[in-house]
């Protein structure tokens, strides 16, 4: 049984990040180890291709394990290696998604998963309109998904008007996984924590760390985890999403 009543999350990259199944295997067994802690397990599998394809990348399968140790698989819906056309592609979506919500549903239903982790994150020729219009998208995935029991997290961050937190907090997203908190100072930890809940309220908030300082690359102290975790405590975030 989980010792607390908080949520973690933590994301295994496989071959988008260049590890090889025995990777993989090693990242397994660790997380095998902490299931007293772990909750879910966020995967990279998917991409958005053109026609509104969800593209299976074949990575190392992971799922199966995963729901073994008795931890919900949440696959990523990914924009890897993010290339210049994906903005169009998301349009394509936008205008169409219920080919696309078909396969989600299809591919949860025939694996077993929780639901799903939309991470795309267009670089070129991003809109106000195509917030808005991402934000309208992620409300038909929502319901779509939730009309099969399915559910679905939103990776989201600032650097980008793709993400309204304004129009994407009206929708019936589940949770909304905050990249900001990523930073590397203290200031702007604060500042993205205080934007995460004042948009969508404690309860479908999800803060992003990452084991590593985000501008050197270098292990983060732990006097700074403890700050952190103080302070996503105090914010009444429960859930806390290793990346």
């Amino acid at each position: 049984s989980k010792i607390c009543e908080s949520r973690v999350m933590v994301w295994m990259c496989l071959e988008f990040c260049g590890d090889e199944s025995s990777d993989a295997s090693m990242q397994l067994d660790q997380i095998s180890h902490h299931t007293n802690v772990v909750s879910a397990v966020s995967f990279e599998k998917y991409t958005l291709g053109p026609n509104v394809t969800l593209v299976d990348n074949n990575l190392t399968m992971v799922s199966d394990e995963i729901i073994a140790m008795g931890l919900e698989a949440w696959p990523l819906l990914s924009s890897y290696p993010h290339p210049p056309e994906f903005m169009d592609w998301m349009r394509e979506a936008f205008a169409n998604p219920e080919p696309f919500i078909d396969q989600c549903v299809s591919e949860a239903e025939k694996y077993g998963y929780t639901g799903y982790n939309l991470d795309w994150e267009p670089t070129d020729d991003v809109t106000e309109e195509d917030g808005t219009a991402y934000a309208q998208f992620i409300e038909d995935l929502a319901e779509g998904l939730h009309k099969h029991n399915l559910k679905l997290t939103v990776d989201i961050a600032t650097w980008s008007p793709i993400w309204n937190y304004d129009a994407m907090a009206t929708t019936t997203a589940d949770t909304f996984i905050s990249m900001g908190t990523y930073t590397s100072t203290d200031s702007s930890f604060t500042t993205q924590l205080d934007l995460l809940v004042d948009a969508f309220g404690p309860t479908r908030s999800g803060v992003g760390l990452e084991t590593v300082n985000a501008s050197t690359g270098e292990r983060i102290p732990l006097n700074e985890v403890q700050w952190r975790f103080k302070s996503i405590k105090e914010s009444g975030v429960s859930e806390v999403d290793l990346w």
